[in-house]
């Protein structure tokens, strides 16, 4: 898949703006907002994995996954649901998990970026 479609399906802005009623100011505060608590959320799985604590793993996976669906960034909520489901993976594999939702984030925060760059 190449980066551009990646970018086009990084964020549903239908499903999205259908939801703010296409308010682009609430749009660019929405994904503001999202960017930074992406970080924070990122940092508390690492953190979780770091000291062996399942329950932070599945907290934080779990409100990453609600955040992500609200702005209809639904391939990372995918990613981010299957971590919420396996909070029992050795750490070696929430790595792995781990490594795919900063990939799939990075193509939101790259789509995030476009967008208010093309405004």
């Amino acid at each position: 898949m190449t980066e551009a479609m990646n970018l086009k399906r990084a964020i549903d802005t239908e499903f999205l703006r259908s939801i703010i009623d296409n308010d682009k100011e609430f749009e660019k505060e929405l994904f503001a907002i999202f960017a930074e608590n992406a970080q924070r959320n990122i940092v508390k799985m690492e953190d979780a994995i770091k000291s062996s604590d399942n329950n932070s793993w599945y907290m934080a996976s779990h409100a990453f996954k609600g955040a992500a669906s609200s702005i209809g960034a639904f391939d990372l909520s995918k990613a981010l649901e299957y971590a919420q489901k396996h909070p029992e993976e050795e750490a070696q594999k929430k790595m792995s998990v781990l490594n795919n939702v900063r990939e799939e984030l990075r193509h939101v925060l790259d789509f995030i970026n476009q967008e208010l760059l093309s405004k």
